[in-house]
């Protein structure tokens, strides 16, 4: 059984200024986020919240939104596939243009669904990025030194993911 917080205003807080260094922006609606012992952030609507969770077995809520790394707690906040593609969404919605976006081709788009580090010169050094393909975002990844590394789940990686020509 997973133990899952609440987050309060404070780390709520925390979280946005996170969000707004690293990607520019941070949403307005009105979910609340649930954290694991494993620093993971989930998003659940807020009448969601209002259950006490101590009394309930759960092995799942919600859509799994991020997580902080262990070793940068509190500095940084890696999002997951579906949080990065929501953030993007949000950020289309309310016109806003998200800051440290890598734009990959469909060459880079297919290395990197194969689980593979990606050598790409961004220009920016040592943090979290979002990765676009068209009019899209496909997820979050962490540039370092010159590479793109593959966070990407093993269960979402394939060969055959875009019909490029």
């Amino acid at each position: 059984m997973q133990q899952l917080t609440i987050l309060n205003t404070k780390e709520i807080r925390q979280l946005r200024e996170m969000l707004v260094a690293q990607f520019g922006f941070f949403p307005k609606e009105d979910y609340a986020f649930l954290r694991n012992e494993k620093n993971r952030v989930f998003l659940i609507n807020k009448d969601v919240a209002k259950i006490d969770w101590q009394k309930l077995i759960v092995d799942k809520v919600g859509l799994y939104f991020g997580e902080f790394p262990e070793r940068e707690f509190g500095k940084e906040f890696r999002l997951s596939k579906e949080g990065a593609q929501l953030l993007g969404v949000w950020a289309k919605k309310a016109q806003v243009k998200l800051k440290n976006v890598i734009t990959l081709t469909a060459e880079e788009v297919k290395e990197y669904f194969q689980g593979r580090e990606l050598q790409k010169d961004c220009g920016i050094e040592n943090q979290f990025v979002l990765l676009q393909y068209q009019n899209g975002i496909l997820g979050c990844a962490k540039y370092k030194e010159g590479r793109i590394l593959n966070f990407m789940p093993k269960i979402h990686r394939g060969e055959v993911i875009l019909n490029c020509k």
